[in-house]
């Protein structure tokens, strides 16, 4: 009797594993919306592309901070920033918060990662073949890559320290000489390769990190394809983030003398805050179109080992069971605004591409709806059927794979900096810089559908002090949605989030949904 009780409860188990579907969560590293699919006029991922055929692409998908560390943190635990307390990459998440894919671990579910989840320093932990700040209690396993990054032999052009090349071949045969994980071997700064483009020989693709972290996800999918529980598998790709790095064939589409320069007007920075500037490079406009080229080489070298990565999941036959995220940490400005790489709100550094492709929902559709990444935790949890974790911000999107077109409680996209605050919507890019040392308060204010490239800021305008208003009054009400009182944080293992931005933080503010109303003073309908 006590044989058939076992035998009855290891086919229960074996039966609730099978009807768990899998989850392969793959992520970019600084990607912004350079995709083919999406409409872009150079850059060409046709993986990807074939890929969004298959779920649903969210085309106003935004990040709640435009940097590697807080946004991993974000996603992960399913809490904004300031709540889960990542506001830098030098921060950790709380050992006992019950990030995503421990979540999926405790409820029967093998996990692992390979490469750059959580944050890592690039190149920097790459090259030391170091964990970074990863959160090791979320793993079962968990694979770090080894490789070269800007000391990969090929052509090498650094566009701000052309100096530090001569120096590549002896840095190079030192790093052959020192062992995995030596956290004592470091590098020259100058050697990161901020602004430097590496084109490595096809023959040697087998040496970059993307190739790497291809071949240990593949195999970990043979190995788990023979298993009955179920596996959430967490994949990082670090490109296109810099050094961009990519071989002969990725980089051959793209033709240096024809990229296109970023556009904007000769008096774009007269009506924007200090807040909102970063450094101008001076980049000369050739270095410009070698950078763009080099960034969307590393683009379709990413795109063509995550191709290699479901060519093998459909391969292993597991795809029908599946559930598979795309997603990006933030974007990246390559010269717009005369601006580069990220930790700012504009456009190009806060929106990211997005794709969730599951079994028997919408595929090959595209939704407009204003989406976070802080609502992947919720989704994926609906999506295999588990209930809800407490102290999670985001909404599920599993009514938009079903129907792309619903109407969610929220629709807009709260963006934090730690300079400031963004807010989202289908019409409307809001920025708000409270006062702080000695800067005032600033504001900035874009009409999306008139000006997608952000060049005149209506913040200022009479005519526009409605909306501005409104919108300002919504940023305390989006950092409160969902959020846990600092005593309950405490008590459920979230770090203590903060209590002091602007004057209008309250903890009873809630969140409303926005719609459309006539606010212009021409008396014309506006969509929120």
């Amino acid at each position: 009797m006590r044989l058939l009780l076992f035998l009855f409860s290891l086919t229960s188990t074996a039966i609730a594993h099978a009807a768990k579907p899998n989850v392969l969560f793959v992520i970019s590293d600084d990607l912004n919306t350079a995709l083919s699919g999406l409409g872009h006029p150079e850059c060409k991922t046709p993986y990807l592309d074939r890929f969004a055929e298959t779920g649903v692409t969210f085309t106003r998908a935004f990040c709640q901070f435009p940097l590697c560390g807080p946004s991993r943190a974000s996603i992960m635990s399913g809490q904004y920033p300031i709540v889960n307390g990542v506001t830098g990459n030098g921060g950790h998440l709380n050992p006992q918060r019950m990030t995503l894919p421990r979540y999926f671990g405790s409820r029967g579910y093998w996990n692992a990662r390979v490469s750059k989840i959580f944050h890592m320093g690039i190149p920097i932990d790459i090259v030391q073949g170091t964990p970074g700040r990863d959160h090791a209690p979320s793993w079962a396993e968990a694979h770090n890559i080894r490789a070269l990054e800007t000391l990969t032999p090929g052509k090498v052009a650094n566009f701000t320290e052309p100096e530090v090349v001569a120096e590549y071949p002896r840095l190079r045969e030192q790093w052959h000489a020192v062992k995995p994980g030596d956290k004592n071997y470091s590098m020259p700064r100058s050697v990161r390769g901020d602004f430097a483009v590496v084109e490595v020989a096809d023959r040697d693709a087998s040496l970059l990190p993307d190739t790497l972290a291809a071949d240990k996800a593949i195999g970990l999918l043979r190995q788990r394809a023979g298993q009955k529980q179920p596996f959430f598998l967490a994949v990082g790709f670090v490109r296109p983030h810099f050094p961009f790095i990519s071989t002969e064939s990725s980089l051959r589409p793209y033709d240096p003398e024809t990229t296109a320069l970023p556009k904007f007007p000769s008096d774009d920075q007269a009506d924007i805050p200090a807040q909102a500037i970063a450094k101008d490079m001076n980049l000369a406009d050739d270095a410009v179109r070698q950078l763009r080229r080099g960034y969307y080489g590393a683009v379709s070298f990413m795109d063509e080992k995550f191709g290699r990565l479901m060519a093998e999941l459909d391969r292993l036959k597991l795809r029908d069971n599946t559930i598979v995220v795309f997603v990006s940490d933030h974007g990246y400005l390559l010269g717009e605004h005369r601006m580069w790489k990220k930790t700012r709100l504009w456009e190009e550094a806060i929106r990211t591409p997005l794709i969730i492709s599951a079994p028997g929902r919408a595929r090959g559709v595209r939704c407009n709806r204003v989406v976070e990444l802080v609502d992947l935790y919720p989704t994926l949890a609906e999506l295999a059927g588990l209930p809800p974790e407490p102290g999670t911000q985001g909404q599920s999107l599993v009514p938009l794979l079903e129907n792309p077109k619903a109407k969610l409680a929220r629709n807009d996209a709260w963006i934090y900096t730690g300079r400031g605050h963004g807010l989202r919507t289908e019409r409307w890019a809001f920025l708000w810089y409270p006062a702080k040392r000695n800067r005032q308060e600033a504001f900035m204010l874009y009409d999306m559908k008139s000006d997608p490239g952000q060049f005149t800021n209506l913040a200022a305008d009479p005519r526009y002090a409605g909306i501005k208003t409104r919108l300002h009054s919504r940023l305390p009400a989006a950092s409160q949605s969902g959020r846990p009182s600092a005593a309950g944080a405490r008590r459920n293992g979230y770090m203590t989030p903060y209590t002091h931005i602007g004057k209008q933080w309250t903890q009873s503010t809630t969140r409303k949904t926005l719609a459309a109303e006539s606010i212009d003073s021409a008396g014309t309908s506006s969509t929120w």
